[in-house]
């Protein structure tokens, strides 16, 4: 009465926080402990009600009696406490005190004990926690990171034994004294009051110090505590957490957010208080299974599952984003893709489907529908929705089990179509090295004319053309032309619709904004085909050769695919041109189709590439260049003749990259080289870019009119370098070089007795040479031109029209016409329309010196073979001494002077060589 229940009620609690509360219950006996909690438990629903007081005091002792009740009752105690908590909106409450109160209020140190406890294994409570924070933030409570020590929330706890071991700890000098003073005081105080007001424990004989003994020498029992319920989950880690900001791919949280979750909680504890007011004397449970937590301020942002799209996709490139329960979210993604209709969500879908399965896509495993993926990307028109398709197969091949839905849906096809498209790439820097200017006439700035189109005239349907590209964009923008209109250009094996060109589709049709530019498109096709071409090696563990071609590798050898792929090297673009070395290289390796490679120009758009990343071509060319179908020229050596790069490159070049490897002739072939193994500058190369342009000058303008457009093969004049005119080259040297004894002294010979066959060879082929079969004039005239000089653009186009014109398919009657136009062109093609018609004085002394040289450094490694060059020398000799003007001084090379060298140092390298000169008549 008079308002003192609240200290009556304080009283109370503070009875029971000294009996029940640690650290205090540790003095209390086990047995009176525990009967005591049990008559608590029974009238639980009392303390709930005092969670509710204006007084803070009797709100901490109702909260410590609780804490008491959970962790050491039984677990049918436990079990009801926390049922009551959400009954009786404890459990918000709570929350909010533990989440918003200030750290300096003891209170909130005891809501967060509570709540967390209420929620251990209880799973309404973890329910309700689940609709009104987000999963995100939840997580922290499962993390096992460690939050700031300074923003740690300790709790302060009393040590009983630590403080009893204090008391008899020693002190410092100046405590002692001061002790010793009280003492003394008390002890002259309790002598007088004792006599004043004597015990009447004294009065039976007993002393009180006897009595102060007794209970001294008694130990002091602490009862064990019991935790039965103990939360193990990370709620330090997560109190630190929710109040940061945060903007990840699971997490949107912020001030705006933890405002809109405090105004929640307040309302739906003022919504139930003000209910059960209401309901008066009647029993009242709060009705926490509705309860949801809707955050306005994020209704705006696309989130699928448990995850913000924007949010992931700005952070894609983040590998530490959390994504749990993957195969869930992918579904999720999958699932809104299927049923959005717009353009723009379903793009967002599949970029974060990219994501997710680039990173996890182990853990979800194959995809089922990834030959629907191939079909959407078919039938699409959207530049984003296409490009977005595209990275998504791109993903979808890192499980290997989806590269064989992509083979059997036709994806091949439609991936190279699009790799096409690179050639309408308009920004990419030009070559300075190319040249198509060649044949006089400007070009028209609409492009070559390639295409034609039908045009329905009632029932009569029209055919036009030819028109440019620019010209067919123009129609199409009038509406001349539509989407169903056929169209056709050389190459294409039949009339299409222009919707059905993909070409003219992407450039006509198509709506939307690409993700990727055209170059952009082809490297991330040429990496997808890449990865599948490798998952299928042409060769087994031990290294037999694979039977029938693995699927991949056969698609792309056909030459409708083979012929897109390699003309992508004439972008020039440096990352297309690596990537399509490197892809050509996976797929011809052990490839029957290997010898027909050449057909597709391949080594003509290799060699016209000026960019510095060679190493991916020299590893390519190593691998093909002596394996194709040509027809050679014979008149060339063993290597030349083998080698497609005979006509291209000199015979040191070839040599260079069969000997050395492709990682020394791509060193080479980017340097400036001037040496017994290799003659080769930047002039030379300029020159042979120049050559090998001028060749296909007449195609490159067609294929930016028409990028499906495939190159017909021509064999190429060969190769004139200046440099070279007056050097000789044998097995693996040039023998001017290898003689400059001053400026390449002791040059290394890998192989003398190889060298001196070849040598040997090279001599016996200069003496015997004859002139060629056919002149230049004869060849000129058999394609129709003026005796004199012509240029090959010129020779190119006569071989061109008579080839057309007499071609045994069209004209049945000129085979031998047709045969003697080609006799004509490989003969201006090869290198006999450039050599001499009769021995080289200069070069057989080349051929002499060598010999000597070889003689005089390595005598010990030819002594024990017999020298079979006598015939030749004495010969040589024998003229040269018979000639009129012996003595005389002139301009020709020193042969006499060579060949008695030559004999010396044979004979002095051993006496089988002087036998044999004896035995040929030498010595007379």
């Amino acid at each position: 009465t008079g308002g003192s229940g609240a200290l009556v009620v304080a009283a109370m609690l503070d009875f029971l926080t000294f009996a029940l509360c640690v650290p205090y219950s540790e003095t209390t006996d086990g047995k009176q402990f525990d009967q005591l909690l049990e008559m608590v438990s029974k009238r639980g629903r009392v303390l709930f009600k005092l969670f509710e007081h204006p007084s803070m005091a009797i709100v901490k002792g109702a909260g410590l009696v609780m804490r008491a009740l959970v962790e050491e009752g039984s677990a049918g105690v436990g079990g009801r406490m926390q049922a009551l908590a959400l009954a009786e909106a404890a459990l918000p409450r709570h929350l909010l005190a533990a989440l918003y109160a200030p750290p300096r209020l003891q209170h909130r140190h005891l809501a967060r004990h509570l709540v967390a406890l209420w929620l251990v294994d209880h799973a309404p409570a973890h329910c309700l926690l689940r609709r009104i924070m987000p999963s995100g933030l939840l997580a922290f409570l499962e993390s096992t990171d460690v939050p700031p020590a300074v923003e740690a929330d300790v709790e302060p706890e009393r040590d009983n034994l630590s403080l009893a071991q204090a008391s008899v700890k020693p002190r410092a000098q100046h405590w002692e004294a001061l002790e010793r003073q009280v003492k003394y005081v008390e002890k002259h105080l309790e002598h007088y009051a004792q006599l004043a007001l004597q015990h009447w424990a004294a009065r039976l004989g007993r002393p009180a110090a006897e009595r102060r003994d007794a209970t001294r020498e008694r130990p002091v029992v602490l009862r064990r505590r019991r935790e039965r319920v103990k939360s193990t989950a990370n709620w330090p880690l997560f109190y630190y957490q929710f109040h940061k900001d945060h903007a990840l791919p699971n997490l949107i949280w912020n001030h705006t957010t933890r405002e809109e979750l405090r105004n929640a909680l307040e309302n739906e504890l003022r919504a139930f208080t003000s209910d059960r007011e209401v309901a008066g004397t009647t029993l009242t449970s709060w009705n926490h299974a509705e309860l949801e937590v809707h955050y306005q301020c994020l209704q705006n942002e696309v989130k699928i599952g448990d995850y913000y799209l924007r949010i992931l996709l700005e952070q894609r490139d983040n590998d530490d984003s959390p994504i749990r329960k993957s195969y869930e979210f992918f579904n999720d993604l999958y699932h809104r893709f299927l049923s959005t209709p717009k353009i723009e969500m379903k793009c967002m879908c599949l970029q974060a489907m990219s994501i997710v399965y680039g990173r996890y896509y182990e853990d979800i495993g194959p995809f089922a529908d990834t030959k629907y993926i191939v079909q959407m990307l078919d039938r699409t028109c959207d530049r984003m929705e296409r490009d977005r398709l595209v990275q998504f197969l791109s993903k979808l091949i890192l499980h290997r089990r989806n590269v064989s839905d992509i083979l059997e849906w036709n994806g091949i096809r439609i991936l190279v179509e699009l790799m096409t498209l690179a050639h309408l790439h308009t920004s990419r820097a030009t070559v300075p090295a190319q040249s198509n200017v060649i044949e006089g006439p400007q070009q028209q700035t609409g492009g070559d004319r390639e295409w034609y189109y039908n045009v329905d005239q009632g029932d009569k349907v029209q055919r036009k053309g030819p028109v440019s590209f620019q010209q067919l964009k123009d129609l199409y923008k009038s509406g001349e032309i539509n989407n169903k209109t056929k169209a056709w250009a050389n190459s294409m094996e039949g009339w299409r619709a222009v919707g059905g060109v993909a070409q003219l589709k992407w450039t006509l049709a198509a709506r939307g904004t690409a993700v990727y530019d055209e170059s952009a498109l082809a490297a991330t096709v040429l990496d997808l085909l890449i990865t599948c071409a490798r998952y299928y090696p042409s060769r087994d563990e031990e290294d037999a050769v694979i039977r029938p071609l693995p699927k991949v590798k056969r698609m792309l050898s056909e030459p409708a695919c083979l012929a897109h792929v390699v003309q992508l090297l004439l972008t020039f673009d440096p990352i297309l041109v690596e990537k399509v070395a490197t892809l050509l290289y996976e797929v011809m390796q052990d490839n029957p189709e290997i010898s027909k490679l050449y057909l597709t120009g391949v080594f003509y758009f290799m060699l016209l590439y000026t960019g510095s990343n060679l190493l991916p071509i020299a590893r390519f060319l190593r691998l093909t260049h002596m394996k194709q179908a040509f027809r050679a020229d014979q008149s060339s050596s063993d290597i030349m003749q083998r080698s497609i790069l005979g006509q291209l490159l000199p015979e040191a070049m070839v040599c260079y990259l069969e000997n050395h490897g492709a990682e020394k002739f791509a060193q080479i072939f980017l340097g400036e080289w001037d040496t017994p193994e290799a003659i080769w500058n930047s002039e030379m190369r300029r020159m042979l870019i120049m050559k090998v342009s001028a060749h296909i000058g007449e195609f490159t303008p067609r294929l930016r009119a028409h990028v499906a457009a495939r190159y017909p093969y021509l064999a190429i004049p060969a190769v004139c370098y200046p440099q070279l005119q007056h050097e000789l080259f044998c097995n693996m040297f040039y023998l001017r070089h290898l003689c400059d004894t001053q400026k390449f002294p002791d040059w290394p010979i890998p192989d003398p007795v190889g060298l001196l066959k070849d040598v040997l060879e090279a001599w016996r082929r200069e003496v015997e040479k004859k002139p060629p079969s056919m002149t230049a004039g004869e060849a000129y005239a058999a394609l129709g031109l003026t005796t004199g000089q012509h240029d090959e653009a010129a020779v190119r186009k006569a071989y061109y029209r008579l080839a057309q014109q007499y071609h045994p398919d069209k004209n049945p009657e000129g085979r031998d016409r047709f045969e003697a136009v080609n006799q004509a062109y490989e003969f201006l093609c090869s290198r006999n329309v450039w050599t001499g018609d009769g021995p080289n004085t200069n070069n057989i002394v080349l051929i002499l010196r060598t010999q000597t040289i070889l003689f005089q450094r390595y005598s010990e490694v030819l002594a024990p073979y017999k020298y079979a060059g006598y015939p030749q020398l004495l010969r040589t000799a024998r003229l040269e001494a018979e000639a009129e003007q012996l003595f005389a001084e002139r301009d020709s090379a020193p042969l006499l002077p060579a060949a008695c060298e030559l004999a010396h140092a044979t004979v002095r390298c051993s006496a089988l060589n002087a036998e044999e000169l004896r035995r040929e008549g030498g010595l007379q």
